[in-house]
């Protein structure tokens, strides 16, 4: 009997813990999108090669975008970010009634996002305010810099609602909401002078690779722990 035979239907039925069609090839996608974006990093890391990008996009913090964006930044920082990740893990928790939807999505958001912090560590790669003369708008910024760890939360919230959501009348709205919450952070960040351009590039590139692999993983984990409940309940009730 295969995983998704043996699922209870709270499994099936939402998008995010559907059991998947093709991880093989999701993981093999997460695979290679790891060891190019983790090159062009160190590649990036020895020649800024978005460096003349990245100033154009900062000369807009002169303009009243700045504040804005600095908002903005300043409260997705990693403390606040994983607050919202766990408030709104609960939100989908009560909002669906599935335990299993609540444990995907927090998941997916902490395993893509974590993944790319991680990257960070490894490319390590210097601020724009570290390494050349564009200075931030909000102060000394001293961890490394690709890829943008902010992007890489709010990719990963984004799109992890979005499958929370698609089923329902709620769908077109999460999808909207999504891009405008990325691409927000994507100016952002660029704009106050803590990310390179190619910084933020990286980090969409990095969700939508890895994302379906760590989703693909967690439905089938997800799905073979509720199947072995399902079993426990049923030798419980006879």
């Amino acid at each position: 009997m295969t995983t998704s035979e043996t699922a209870s239907p709270a499994v099936r039925t939402n998008a995010l813990s559907a059991p998947p069609v093709r991880a093989r090839a999701a993981v093999l996608t997460a695979v290679a999108t790891v060891v190019v974006l983790v090159l062009v990093g160190f590649v990036l890391r020895a020649a800024p090669l978005d460096l003349a990008l990245s100033r154009a996009v900062h000369h807009l913090h002169a303009s009243a975008l700045a504040p804005l964006a600095e908002a903005f930044y300043r409260a997705l920082k990693p403390l606040p970010a994983a607050g919202i990740m766990l408030v709104a893990t609960a939100g989908v928790g009560w909002g669906t009634r599935r335990w299993q939807a609540a444990l995907m999505f927090l998941g997916t958001v902490a395993v893509t996002w974590g993944s790319a912090e991680t990257a960070k560590l490894l490319v390590d790669r210097p601020r724009p305010g570290l390494a050349h003369a564009a200075v931030p708008v909000i102060g000394s910024v001293t961890d490394a810099s690709f890829p943008s760890g902010h992007v890489a939360f709010t990719a990963s919230f984004a799109l992890a609602l979005v499958f929370v959501l698609w089923n329902t009348r709620w769908r077109v709205a999460a999808v909207v909401g999504g891009v405008l919450l990325v691409a927000g952070m994507s100016v952002s960040v660029v704009v106050i002078g803590v990310h390179y351009a190619g910084d933020v590039v990286a980090s969409v590139l990095w969700v939508a690779g890895v994302f379906p692999a760590v989703r693909a993983g967690g439905a089938i984990l997800v799905a073979r722990l509720d199947a072995r409940l399902a079993r426990r309940r049923s030798r419980i009730g006879t």
